[in-house]
């Protein structure tokens, strides 16, 4: 019997295998436990079995699987496997032996935190040594040839000279240690093979591979040799150069038959413009693919699994996640990170304030259930952002660095919280509220203040995962559980490291577990004989699937090759014969190209955009549908184009007895009003909660910042003309034109915004048309300036409610004629002017009708109340556009206004009608 098999690209691989294994062992009644098959991975296993579990039809001893990696440690120690140790404890161990044996290697990273990445390189390379069996002959070839001095840094030299040594006392230490690391295990199978019984097998099957490392091949071999091996290989030599190099040296060819075989798959190309397309686009796909449990999704880059997910996730009755999820992308990651990042910049017990916002602010701290109060801890946070942004003065506003303790005793700041937690209609005591400050600074700050070695680290962070677990909603959402996993698992590495009670700096502590953390890849649990699978391409080795899509078919993704070495020089590997750039290429090619060869419907799915371009795989492909065809152009092409709809659940939010008595008491003005008509729902948030967007101190100005900054300007600059005639002569244009230059360099002028030139210059030129243009109306028709900036209160009574009101207008000036017009500067051009509505017996008015005909009430309340300071007098309202210099005139009777003032505030104070979210623009 030839003991290499070979399957064609185009057939199912483990159905061979199958048929095997039953035709001389099931059928002849042999002993199956005797026989061991040996994949790339653990999921052909679940395949095999399944499918002689359906042949056999009863219960059956299966044979004994391995992986690669379980085979070789076999292998090596038999069943005393030593374990494999952690990575941080390898690479302090590298460490160490770098500073005992080449210190100089170590100038400039003396810590362990500098060296860390250092460490890991030289880790990786001793593996690929190991694993490629690299005599000592070949490094002292390598170590002359570093003392002449390769292209490279000195230092990099340096480490090259001494390499030898290196490995072999890092060796040396894995023996005293009991320890065998992957490559290390390589190493003592390939030395160990000759020596190791494999008598309990009558047969061992390596199933599938590709590319073998010499000591694979060599232990492969000794076993063939000795007659009980069987290799199971797929594809053809002619094609593929690396199974070229395996029939060499096994003696036998691996051919598919006299030519090779042609594909016949369908084959469907997707371009897309960013990744929410292609999600976009796999949807698409799936809603016309029946049989799901013989489709699979690739992913070559992980960081596209939560987009994916967001997109299809819900559609999916059952689907299989077997690929490793960046633990970087999560937003527990995220808030971990924050808690780092604000030690960094404390001085002296203070925090940055900034830092202090950024992490209160981070979604999973807002949801945090403490005290049994729903929403307490998004309105704690919505309150500290007020004053520590200067939006509600207290002893803590303005702050640059703030101390914990000072927060928990800003008696102003506890008194809002209370007030507005009244509105929600819960009762919390000063004492609940500190409470729950102290355990958000103790879990997400002091925790992390006193940091000195690893144990102390892994404390605080086994602190904040349980903190996490118990008062957050992240249990919902498995990423979150699955990644709390890892850290906790992360968490007991650094409590059990060698160097848990060494005494580190807390930055090198924290940088080391960020360099951890941010490398990290979450698995998640699912079965991979049912659904639908989402695979990275290395985890489809062995497998076959009807339907086959793959994304970011991308250069940089599909091949994913690593062109520069960070460490070691190309030029070393090239020497050692360890150069893995071309061999990398055919391995993912073969991968890529076996996968869908046997499938029925492949769907592929590129990018493109100014970042990224197809892959070469695909423009192979391309060529050869091309080639088929006779024709250039021939393989179609879909683009990708989608009409969005979001359906939007609506906010309905009822009222209590409390919220409206405290709507009741509450003093609305024209703002406020405008916003109910607007939508009840931003209403509710922004003056029942208390809560509404807040800025970054660091963030651009907009628009709002820039009317602000207007206003406050003319408050100052018509401030002296008070009781007076406005006269805007050249004196009182330069004493403008000194307090423009001034408050804007005092707002605008630290900013750091690249345009702040240009905002400048176009503010410049419009406060001076509006100069001119004010110059002519006050020379001609005002008498004198009666308020600048005044703030008036009034109650008012309607039919059977009464409302009370407060007013701020931005100037009144008493006219020539005697009449009074109220000033109102409009930074932007939304046109705010009342219509003129007619009272008519069937009229009925809603809100939606005042939302679109009163649309603002600003106007007939500013005139309203000025008739009543004024009586007999005319009383008018201008809207002073300033971006345009245009205005707009309102005068007349306000009883029509007060009554769609009636009903709202009728509407707002009835308990009967909620808050409902009805997001409509004035128009």
């Amino acid at each position: 019997m030839n003991k290499i098999i070979t399957v064609p690209f185009t057939e199912n691989f483990l159905p061979h295998v199958v048929e095997y294994v039953y035709r001389y062992y099931v059928e002849h009644n042999e002993d199956m436990s005797r026989l061991s098959l040996v994949f790339g991975g653990r999921r052909p296993s679940l395949f095999i079995k399944r499918d002689l579990a359906r042949r056999i039809g009863k219960a059956f001893v299966p044979p004994r699987f391995f992986t690669i990696d379980e085979w070789m440690g076999h292998v090596a120690y038999g069943e005393g496997l030593p374990a494999q140790g952690s990575d941080l404890d390898h690479c302090y161990l590298i460490y160490q032996l770098a500073k005992k044996l080449c210190p100089w290697v170590c100038q400039g990273r003396e810590n362990f935190a500098q060296f860390l990445p250092w460490a890991r390189e030289i880790l990786n390379f001793i593996e690929q040594l190991d694993l490629e069996d690299v005599p000592l002959d070949s490094l002292k070839s390598l170590q002359e040839h570093a003392e002449i001095g390769f292209s490279v840094p000195e230092d990099i030299n340096k480490l090259l000279m001494h390499i030898s040594t290196l490995r072999q006392a890092y060796h040396q230490e894995l023996e005293t240690r009991k320890l065998a690391p992957r490559g290390y295990q390589y190493r003592q199978a390939a030395k160990r093979v000759t020596e190791s019984d494999f008598t309990s097998f009558d047969e061992i099957l390596f199933c599938n591979f590709f590319y073998l490392h010499r000591t694979e091949n060599t232990v492969i071999k000794s076993i063939y040799d000795q007659g009980q091996a069987v290799l199971f290989m797929q594809g053809d030599q002619r094609r593929w150069p690396a199974l070229s190099r395996i029939a060499n040296t096994f003696g036998t060819p691996i051919l598919e038959g006299k030519e090779v075989k042609p594909t016949h798959f369908n084959l469907k190309i997707y371009e897309a413009f960013d990744s929410h397309a292609q999600a976009g686009m796999v949807n698409s796909i799936l809603e016309g693919v029946t049989d799901r449990e013989s489709t699979v999704i690739v992913l070559p880059d992980a960081d596209f699994l939560s987009v994916l997910l967001n997109a299809v996730g819900g559609k999916l009755e059952e689907f299989n996640i077997s690929m490793g999820y960046p633990l970087k992308r999560s937003a527990l990651y995220t808030l971990l990170t924050l808690c780092l990042q604000a030690q960094y910049r404390r001085k002296e017990g203070l925090y940055y304030t900034k830092d202090y916002l950024s992490l209160l602010e981070h979604p999973l701290i807002k949801s945090l259930d403490l005290g049994g109060h729903p929403g307490l801890t998004a309105l704690l946070v919505s309150k500290i952002q007020e004053v520590l942004k200067g939006e509600l003065f207290t002893d803590s506003s303005g702050l640059i660095f703030l101390k914990l303790e000072g927060i928990l005793q800003d008696e102003k700041l506890l008194d809002t919280v209370i007030q507005s937690s009244l509105a929600m209609d819960q009762e919390i005591t000063k004492s609940e509220i500190k409470k729950i400050l102290q355990a958000i600074h103790q879990t997400f700050l002091n925790n992390f203040s006193d940091i000195r070695s690893a144990h102390d680290l892994s404390i605080a962070l086994q602190g904040f995962i349980d903190f996490m677990q118990m008062h957050s909603s992240m249990e919902k959402y498995p990423f979150n559980a699955q990644i709390a996993v890892r850290m906790r698992q992360l968490s007991d590495e650094l409590k059990n490291a060698a160097f848990a009670q060494e005494g580190f700096e807390p930055r090198d502590l924290f940088k080391i577990l960020e360099e951890r953390l941010s490398s990290q890849l979450v698995a998640f649990s699912g079965s991979p004989l049912r659904g639908l699978q989402m695979l990275g391409l290395f985890e489809t080795r062995s497998l076959n699937f009807k339907n086959v899509i793959v994304v970011d078919v991308n250069e940089g993704f599909l091949p994913s090759l690593n062109i520069y070495e960070p460490l070691i020089p190309r030029e070393v590997m090239i020497k050692l014969n360890l150069d893995r750039l071309e061999l990398e290429e055919e391995i993912q090619r073969y991968g890529f190209m076996r996968l869908i060869s046997a499938a029925q419907d492949v769907h592929l799915i590129y990018q493109q955009n100014n970042d990224r371009t197809r892959s070469r795989f695909l423009e192979e492909l391309i060529w050869e549908q091309e080639q088929r065809s006779e024709r250039i152009g021939s393989v179609g092409m879909e683009r990708g184009f989608f009409e969005v709809s979001v359906e939007k659940k609506q906010r309905v939010i009822p009222k209590t007895e409390a919220m409206v008595q405290y709507l009741k008491n509450f003093k609305f003005s024209a703002s406020s009003l405008n916003t109910y008509l607007q939508n009840p729902y931003l209403f509710y948030c922004r003056y029942v909660l208390g809560l509404k967007v807040v800025d970054d101190l660091l963030d651009d100005p907009e628009g709002r910042h820039i009317g602000v900054f207007i206003h406050d300007l003319l408050q100052e600059a018509f401030g002296n003309f008070i009781g007076k005639k406005p006269v805007l002569d050249a004196h009182f244009h330069h004493y403008f034109q000194k307090i423009y230059e001034s408050r804007f360099e005092a707002v605008f002028g630290k900013a750091g915004r690249r345009d702040t030139f240009l905002m400048e210059t176009v503010l410049r030129t419009r406060l001076e048309r509006f100069l001119n243009h004010e110059a002519l109306r006050c020379e001609r028709d005002v008498k004198q300036v009666l308020y600048i900036e005044r703030k008036f209160e009034e109650t008012i009574r309607l039919r059977e409610n009464e409302v009370h009101l407060t007013y701020r207008f931005d100037r009144v000036d008493e006219m020539m004629d005697g009449s009074i017009v109220v000033l109102d500067y409009k930074t932007g051009s939304i046109d705010q002017k009342p219509k003129a509505i007619i009272e008519t017996e069937d009229l009925v008015m809603t809100r939606e009708y005042i939302r679109d005909n009163v649309k603002s009430f600003q106007m007939p309340l500013y005139i309203n109340y000025l008739r009543s300071q004024f009586p007999g007098r005319e009383i008018s309202s201008m809207m002073y556009y300033l971006k345009t210099m245009s205005e707009e005139h309102f005068s007349g009777k306000t009883d029509i206004y007060l009554k769609a003032l009636d009903v709202i505030v009728a509407e707002i104070y009835n308990l009967e009608i909620p808050f409902i979210d009805d997001p409509v623009e004035i128009k």
